[in-house]
């Protein structure tokens, strides 16, 4: 009887242990959801001219790998995030006179995107138990490839069609929730930037500007940990 209750106590015991499946240990994920992008401010021959392009929503999505320290995580993260333009301001560019359109100083409709492929390394402090709910903030840095790509009055010729690569940034909030010992689910806000982006337009000149980005993304992790021994 005494074995009995002392198998039934240690058995308690091992049930009632949480999965810690997250410390010292590997994990990948994958996220993705939707994405605003801020309009893209045209820097033209250095402050010559100016123009502008609105952007509708559009997506981000990427996939991690990454080591859980406890109370830090380091992980290299891939991510690619792209938006439809919708119109762009002109202004005194010439892209209007390019498409033969005239007042000039007025916005017009226009076609293509802007996407940007960046690779990042992040670092993120974790806050909140292992086995519940868990918050998370951190910062990244990396490189990004960011290309631009409109057509003033959608038929008319190229405005811009170019891309750039350089310095990328980010910061990062979210929560996450253990599924099981080996799932995760989350939720992530992103604020992306990649600044200095030189591009060069359909009329042979330098155009500077900045893509920044805000992202909601529903994230699924693996952990290749497990429930820690009783």
């Amino acid at each position: 009887m005494r074995k009995l209750v002392i198998g039934a106590a240690l058995a308690s015991t091992a049930i009632a242990t949480p999965a810690l499946a997250r410390d010292d240990q590997w994990y990948v994920g994958v996220d993705g959801g939707v994405m605003l992008v801020e309009d893209l401010k045209f820097d033209i021959s250095n402050g010559a001219d100016q123009g502008q392009a609105d952007l509708d929503t559009g997506y981000d999505f990427g996939g991690v790998v990454g080591y859980d320290f406890g109370p830090i995580r380091l992980e290299a993260e891939g991510s690619y995030r792209d938006a439809d333009m919708n119109t762009l301001v002109a202004g005194t560019s010439g892209w209007a006179d390019g498409a033969g359109i005239s007042p000039r100083s007025t916005q017009f409709p226009a076609a293509g995107s802007a996407n940007a492929l960046s690779f990042m390394v992040n670092a993120l402090a974790d806050f909140g138990p292992d086995d519940g709910l868990q918050g998370f903030v951190g910062a990244g840095l990396g490189v990004a490839r960011v290309k631009v790509t409109s057509t003033i009055n959608v038929n008319g010729p190229d405005a811009i069609d170019d891309s750039d690569s350089g310095l990328a940034w980010q910061v990062l909030a979210g929560v996450r929730a253990p599924l099981t010992d080996h799932w995760d689910v989350g939720l992530k806000y992103r604020y992306f930037n990649a600044p200095n982006v030189d591009l060069v337009d359909g009329l042979g000149r330098s155009v500077s500007t900045d893509f920044k980005s805000h992202s909601i993304l529903g994230s699924l992790i693996y952990n290749f940990g497990g429930p820690v021994a009783p």
